[in-house]
Formats: structure tokens, C-alpha cells, sequence
């Protein structure tokens, strides 16, 4: 009788815990932000190093702000590394919305030579992005969101004489 009584208060206790809480509701529904690599720009160029500038687009599902605590990257070539570490981000993503946030990496020319040491014109080098974001998510704590990319880079073969006076004989024919 009193096991009874005890699973029976725990389960409504279970019950009026869970049914009124919308952010606990959607902890248990395992609904996490998402995030999706948008693109990637240079930024700066000098004798040494380049900056890029990552934009990563956040998605909050939840209906409260969803604070930002770091970032953490990590870029091979060709299996070489490139760049890797991490930033601190300050910032929110609105209830319910998507934001994009942008992460500046810099570049040594030297790293990249190395990991693309004798590749040549009309080459495809394998890449593979790794970055994770990490938030402060309602009733889950930080969490980190992992998003990679992998393909290749198309290094653009010399065009041959005979193909630049074509497309020289196109564009005086479009005009």
C-alpha cells in the first residue's frame, strides 16, 4: 500500500514538474539549436597571412535567447592543418530565430604551403572544416554544436593561349 501511494505522488509530482515547464518540455523533446556554415570570405591579406571570416548562421528553437559562449575551430588541407583554435563570442540568438555570427581566423601562408606542397594547376585538394559553437542552452547547460564540412578546392588549370583568344573573339562578338 504505501509503494503504491509513494509511485503514485511521485508520478503526479513528475507530471505538474513537467507539464509546466515549456523549456523543460523541450529538453526532454531533445530539441537543440542548430547550425549551418554559411560561407567563408577573405577578409585580409598580407605579406604573411590572410584573414578569413567565417559567417555561421545559429538557429534557436526555444522560446527564450539563447546566450553564446565560444567557438572552436579547426581547418585541415590536403590532411595538413591549416588553423585551428578557439574564441570567445559575446552575443545572443533571439527566441525563436536565426542570427549569423562571424568568426575571424588568420592564416599563415606557410601552413598553407605545406599542407598543399606540390599540388599544381587542375588539382582538387581535399578540405575538412571542423567548428563547434558552443551555447548556454535552457535546462541542457552549455552545449557544443558541432558543424563540419569536407570537400575539395578546384585549383584552376592555366588557360591555354588558343582558349583566351576565344573567349577575347566572344566578348568583341557580344558587343
Amino acid at each position: 500500500m504505501k509503494v503504491t501511494k509513494y509511485i503514485i505522488s511521485s508520478s503526479v509530482l513528475l507530471a505538474v514538474l513537467f507539464g509546466g515547464c515549456d523549456t523543460l518540455q523541450n529538453a526532454l523533446n531533445l530539441q537543440k539549436p542548430r547550425a549551418n556554415l554559411a560561407g567563408i570570405k577573405i577578409e585580409n591579406v598580407s605579406l604573411e597571412s590572410a584573414s578569413l571570416l567565417f559567417d555561421v548562421e545559429v538557429e534557436n528553437p526555444y522560446a527564450v535567447a539563447l546566450p553564446l559562449v565560444n567557438i572552436d575551430y579547426d581547418m585541415t588541407g590536403n590532411s595538413s592543418k591549416l588553423f585551428s583554435g578557439k574564441a570567445d563570442i559575446e552575443g545572443t540568438i533571439p527566441a525563436g530565430a536565426k542570427k549569423s555570427i562571424s568568426l575571424p581566423v588568420n592564416i599563415s601562408y606557410l601552413d598553407v604551403i605545406k599542407a598543399f606542397k606540390g599540388v599544381g594547376p587542375g588539382s582538387k585538394i581535399p578540405y575538412k572544416a571542423d567548428v563547434g559553437l558552443s551555447v548556454d542552452a535552457p535546462a541542457l547547460g552549455v552545449i557544443r554544436l558541432p558543424l563540419n564540412k569536407t570537400g575539395e578546392i578546384n585549383v584552376p588549370a592555366i588557360p591555354k593561349v588558343s582558349d583566351i583568344e576565344k573567349m577575347i573573339l566572344d566578348k568583341v562578338k557580344q558587343q
